[in-house]
């Protein structure tokens, strides 16, 4: 006789009702044991990198920079999120944000938002270029720094010399951005007076070698008020001059010019001059008292020349140089600048260091020629010098004080100009060798770029014709046979 039980259904409908329930809290019980360990790990543990995620772990100089931010910094990343470089943008700032609670980071897709992305230039203190809007811009006390898109990325300079699309090579991101938090929250702009009246840049002119546009635009980005000036009649630099810049000068300074400018650097003044090709300021005679040679030279290289642009790779260990190491600068006709070795200048201690050099052929050719120069036996050949730093009357290892001269001098000065600030390190090294000069340390500390990684798979054709069946046939059939073998045996 049959047992009546044996013909029951497995569960009664209370019971698979009691399964779900039970299921259905486990499921809610799990996810949030696991939101409270993400949150746990993502504010109290410390953080680890693993492969491509250390491209983005911050240097010891950002975290302090962090650290010690007691003002809210308001952060806008104002991007299309298909642009190549929204990715890197996101994953930084969120260590940013990991570090530092004070960063109030809000994002706006201008594509997907475009109510919010007009509010946004209504409102924001820099003009957004219609054809590449895409930027990241940082507020405090009435205070902005904008760090455009295309800024963020290096781009292999020697393919764009040649036509050639270039790739990118490095990313700029943590650079450009605690430079930016420190140019907001630093207080009263500092003054940097550009010499004028001898043929040197023009300050505001838009002309692509004679224009230095570009580079005042970059200080005013960076908290600095550039004014020219002009030393006839006067007896003494204004003092609030925190830097004097002599660049390109074409005419010679008179001697009364050149007295003003040496009294203000034995006063412990702040100079950079750049020189250019073949024309004699008399700046030469000036730095020659404070260590510097500048020869009426022009530095060739065959080995490191790019369709007639020295690349420079080879740099010196100083504060300058050293956020440089992974980087080219790129410059035109450039003059040899030695440092010489000499333990005290005026009685007081110094170093001289220098800060570029071009590669082990270079030659210093001295003599010139209505049709262009002419090489000889006597031109000096090695790793030529082309920039010198000067720092007399301070500690090493201890910050700069009133009474501290420092200088650094460029046998160079059209890589600054409008149409070559842009390439390869240039703006990066203006940017360094100013902030040294005005003492600002937090804007140094070497922070690199991070590489870009390209990878690549190639595969033949049946490869190709494969790997598509086993995505898009094997694998999900798999997974189809599978659920269907699991009910035909339950059933």
């Amino acid at each position: 006789m049959l047992d009546p039980r044996d013909s029951s259904p497995s569960f009664s409908r209370a019971g698979r009702l009691a399964i779900a329930a039970s299921v259905f809290v486990s499921t809610l019980s799990v996810l949030a044991l696991a939101f409270m360990a993400n949150y746990l790990a993502a504010h109290h543990a410390p953080r680890f990198y693993w492969g491509a995620s250390r491209d983005y772990q911050l240097s010891p100089l950002t975290r302090t920079a962090l650290q010690t931010l007691t003002n809210q910094v308001r952060v806008t990343v104002f991007f299309d999120r298909d642009h190549p470089v929204y990715p890197s943008v996101r994953a930084l700032l969120r260590e940013y944000r990991a570090v530092s609670p004070n960063l109030l980071i809000d994002y706006i897709d201008y594509t997907l938002h475009p109510t919010a992305a007009q509010e946004f230039r209504r409102r924001s203190p820099v003009t957004l270029r219609n054809e590449d809007p895409d930027l990241v811009l940082f507020e405090f006390g009435g205070r902005s720094k904008a760090v455009p898109a295309r800024d963020l990325r290096e781009y292999d300079t020697r393919a764009i010399l040649r036509g050639q699309e270039a790739p990118p090579i490095a990313f700029n991101g943590e650079q450009l951005f605690t430079s930016a938090i420190n140019a907001v929250c630093e207080g009263r702009p500092r003054k940097v007076f550009f010499l004028q009246g001898h043929g040197e840049h023009d300050l505001r002119g838009d002309a692509p070698q004679t224009g230095y546009r570009k580079l005042v635009d970059q200080l005013a980005e960076d908290n600095i008020e550039v004014a020219p000036l002009s030393l006839n009649g006067m007896d003494d630099i204004p003092k609030d001059c925190e830097l004097l810049v002599v660049a390109g000068a074409q005419e010679r300074l008179t001697g009364g010019e050149r007295q003003v400018i040496d009294r203000y650097l034995r006063g412990g003044g702040r100079l950079f001059v750049l020189f250019a090709h073949r024309a004699l300021s008399g700046m030469e005679n000036l730095l020659a008292e404070w260590g510097i040679t500048v020869g009426d030279s022009l530095v060739l290289d065959t080995e490191n020349t790019d369709n007639g642009v020295l690349i420079v790779s080879q740099f010196g260990n100083h504060p300058v140089t050293r956020p440089l190491a992974n980087s080219r600068l790129y410059l035109f006709l450039p003059r040899a600048v030695d440092a010489q070795p000499v333990a005290n200048i005026l009685g007081a201690p110094a170093q001289i260091k220098p800060l570029l050099l071009s590669g082990t052929n270079g030659i210093a050719v001295t003599a010139f020629a209505p049709d262009g120069y002419r090489l000889s036996a006597e031109d000096r050949r090695g790793a030529i010098p082309l920039a010198v730093a000067v720092e007399r009357g301070s500690v090493p290892g201890v910050a700069a004080s009133l009474g501290t001269t420092r200088i650094v001098a460029v046998g160079e000065s059209t890589f600054l100009a409008n149409s070559f600030i842009e390439l390869a390190g240039n703006r990066h090294f203006a940017a360094t060798a100013v902030n040294w000069l005005l003492d600002r340390s937090q804007f140094l500390g070497g922070i690199q770029p991070s590489p870009i990684h390209t990878y690549q798979i190639t595969m033949t054709p049946f490869q190709e014709r494969m790997l598509r069946w086993f995505l898009l046939v094997i694998l999900p059939g798999g997974v189809l046979s599978l659920g269907v073998l699991i009910w035909w045996r339950r059933h």
